[in-house]
C-alpha cells in the first residue's frame, strides 16, 4: 500500500473511504473526527448511527457503504477510543493496530483503492509519532494483499505535519 501524507482535513478530498475512530461502547461516543463529520453531513451522520449495532467491540470495525451525497463510498468506524480510567498507552496501541488493520482488509476485500485517515492517537493517549508507528506496522502486515492502494494520512496541524513527514522519510518512506 502506498502512503501519502497530506497536510489538510480529512474531508478536503475525496476518496473510496473513511475511517474514523469512536468509542464503541454506546452511540454518540464518537471521536473529534467523527463528530466534525457528523457536522458536515449530518443526515448521512444519522444513516451511519441507525446502520451500526452497539456496542462496537474495542479493537474492531465496522464499515458501512453510504449511498451517496458524500465524497466517500464507504466509512470505517474503528473502535479505538476508551473511557476506561486504567487504559493503558500500550493498550491504546493495541486497539488501534487492530481495528485499523480490520479496516484495511475489508478495505481489501471490497476492492477499495484509496482510503483516508488521521493519526489513530486515540483521543490524547498517544502521540503522533507513535501513531505513525502504528500506521507503519500496518501498512508493513498488509503489504502484499494492498499493492494497489493508497492511505492517505491527513494531518492539519502544520508542525506535527512537519514532524511526521520527516519522520516517515528517515523510515523510508516516500513523502
Amino acid at each position: 500500500m502506498k502512503l501519502k501524507i497530506n497536510n489538510e482535513s480529512l474531508f478536503d478530498r475525496s476518496s473510496d473511504a473513511i475511517i474514523m475512530t469512536i468509542d464503541g461502547a454506546s452511540k454518540g461516543m464518537a471521536g473529534k473526527v467523527a463528530r466534525t463529520f457528523g457536522e458536515l453531513y449530518p443526515e448521512i451522520w444519522q444513516f451511519i448511527e441507525s446502520q451500526v449495532q452497539y456496542p462496537v467491540t474495542a479493537g474492531s470495525s465496522v464499515s458501512i457503504s453510504i449511498p451517496g451525497g458524500i465524497p466517500f463510498k464507504v466509512v470505517f468506524l474503528a473502535a479505538t477510543l476508551t473511557h476506561l480510567p486504567d487504559m493503558q498507552n500500550t493498550s491504546q496501541k493495541s486497539l488501534s493496530l487492530r481495528s485499523f488493520n480490520m479496516a484495511i482488509r475489508d478495505a481489501t476485500v471490497l476492492g477499495l483503492k484509496t482510503i483516508r485517515c488521521s493519526l489513530p492517537i486515540g483521543g490524547w493517549r498517544v502521540d503522533p509519532l507513535n501513531a505513525f508507528m502504528i500506521l507503519s506496522q500496518i501498512l508493513e502486515k498488509t503489504y502484499s494483499s494492498t499493492k494497489g492502494m493508497e492511505l492517505q494520512l491527513c494531518v492539519l496541524e502544520e508542525n506535527v505535519f512537519e514532524s511526521v513527514r520527516r519522520f516517515a522519510a528517515n523510515l523510508g518512506y516516500e513523502v
